[in-house]
């Protein structure tokens, strides 16, 4: 029998091993990594992830997440906030944005309470900022003791947050701000950041050589360690070495071979090539269908004070806001990563919660017509009467969105659903609803399909209104 199990166990190790070699491995060069999938249909599938600003720059929580850089801003910067930092807590030879380390302790942060928020919120993968413009790493680093793990909170944010995300059966979504570091500030000999002992911190203390080398340490380490399936680069990646970024590509599919994973890097502007990477818009997206899929990362918060970070005083967008952003997004080609902002303690606002939460209402009512979709011939229009309509398909099921009530026994003319887009016959038109669903009427022809929802329908959302339409 011993034997009989050690030979079954020496295929398996054999069929491994081969279909380990079989794979060939990414090598350093664009030729090599253009052979990775840059989109996999598994965030097509997805559509809405949730993400987190947090770090040490909420402890301060005025202004924005770049706190760090505005306050050392000789000038006006954002909203005085040199001015009121020296004000407050004393003038930057004698406080120092470090100073704010030991002020984070995040003390009340639960990763299961996190990762259950944001699967409740109707999130198909989420994660954090690991590390921002600040230099302060979230996770626990060998090579930086700035880090969340040695200082601060001394916990190991990114690792507690990455299980519990893929124990909710969601995607680990991590995003690296640290690239541009070098540039973002110049330490003044009379400040108290001009010390040789937080130059990993202030990367402009140290040789830029070095600081570059450290970024690709840091950035393999956390694929290493913690496989997050996508990682996100903020801005200004022209600024890193091609070779470092070659370097960290090639280890970060060849690791997502060992794994098993259909791995994601998004990048900004035209820093990458799209065969490689997926494109990001921060805070906008194309008005029509981009055949290439892409990703809209959108903050929660709006306004004059509006931050991607935590701030004293914020106001937010509201649930419908985030639902028909989200729906605009996926008709589009698109998908929508939202950004929260948790406080210094590792806790939500109320508010915060609430919104999100309103959001996952409506997704798990009708997320049918988002998850798994992917675009019509046309993503939207206008009705005549003026409503707007998005639409996304999946196999012969055609969603038509509306953004705006259109009331009940009011003919629609919807011209993108002619005869010539349609290509086929609507067997059945439904007005999707959280109790009871309500059978609608269609008529076709060449100049569209006219839709009417029946007398007696209740309104079934205050976010956006779905008919689902079965095409034979």
């Amino acid at each position: 029998m011993k034997t009989k199990k050690t030979y079954f166990l020496l295929i398996g190790l054999i069929t491994l091993c081969l279909h380990t070699q079989a794979q060939e491995r990414f090598e350093p060069s664009w030729q090599s990594l253009e052979r990775h999938v840059a989109v996999p249909d598994w965030i097509r599938d997805a559509k809405f992830g949730i993400y987190c600003h947090w770090g040490v720059y909420s402890v301060p929580a005025y202004g924005n997440e770049q706190y760090f850089h505005y306050m050392h801003d000789e000038g006006v910067g954002l909203m005085n906030a040199r001015q009121r930092h020296e004000q407050i807590y004393g003038p930057l030879s004698q406080f120092g944005y470090h100073d704010f380390i030991p002020m984070f302790k995040a003390e009340k942060f639960n990763a299961d309470e996190w990762a259950e928020l944001f699967r409740s919120s109707g999130a198909r993968f989420a994660g954090l900022v690991g590390e921002h413009h600040d230099g302060f790493s979230m996770w626990d680093s060998k090579y930086t003791p700035f880090n969340a793990k040695k200082m601060g909170p001394k916990r190991d944010i990114v690792g507690e947050l990455s299980r519990s995300i893929k124990q909710h059966n969601m995607k680990f979504f991590l995003s690296l701000h640290h690239e541009n570091n070098y540039y973002y500030v110049k330490v003044k000999p009379e400040w108290a950041a001009n010390n040789p002992k937080y130059a990993k911190m202030y990367g402009c203390l140290m040789p830029r050589a070095e600081w570059y080398d450290m970024w690709l340490n840091k950035s393999k380490e956390v694929v290493s360690k913690y496989s997050p399936d996508i990682i996100y680069f903020d801005a200004w990646m022209d600024s890193i070495p091609e070779q470092k970024k070659l370097e960290f590509l090639a280890h970060y599919f060849n690791h997502a071979q060992q794994t098993g994973q259909e791995v994601i890097f998004t990048y900004k502007f035209k820093e990458f090539p799209r065969s490689i990477g997926m494109l990001d818009h921060e805070m906008s997206n194309p008005d029509q269908i981009d055949p290439t899929p892409w990703l809209c990362d959108y903050t929660i918060s709006t306004g004059y004070h509006s931050s991607w970070g935590y701030v004293r005083g914020m106001q937010y967008r509201s649930h419908r806001d985030i639902i028909q952003k989200l729906i605009e997004v996926v008709s589009n080609n698109g998908q929508l990563l939202l950004n929260l902002s948790p406080m210094a303690d590792g806790t939500f606002p109320q508010e915060q919660k609430d919104i999100i939460e309103n959001v996952g209402v409506w997704l798990w009512s009708y997320g049918e017509s988002i998850y798994g979709t992917r675009p019509y011939v046309v993503s939207h229009e206008t009705t005549s009467s003026g409503n707007r309509v998005c639409y996304t398909r999946k196999g012969n099921v055609l969603y038509a969105i509306f953004l705006d009530w259109p009331g009940t026994d009011k003919p629609q003319l919807l011209t993108a659903l002619k005869d010539s887009n349609l290509k086929g016959k609507v067997t059945d038109a439904t007005l999707l609803s959280v109790k009871r669903n309500f059978k609608c009427h269609v008529s076709q022809s060449n100049e569209g399909l006219t839709l009417t929802i029946p007398h007696g329908s209740r309104l079934p959302s205050d976010a956006a209104y779905v008919v689902r339409l079965t095409l034979e």
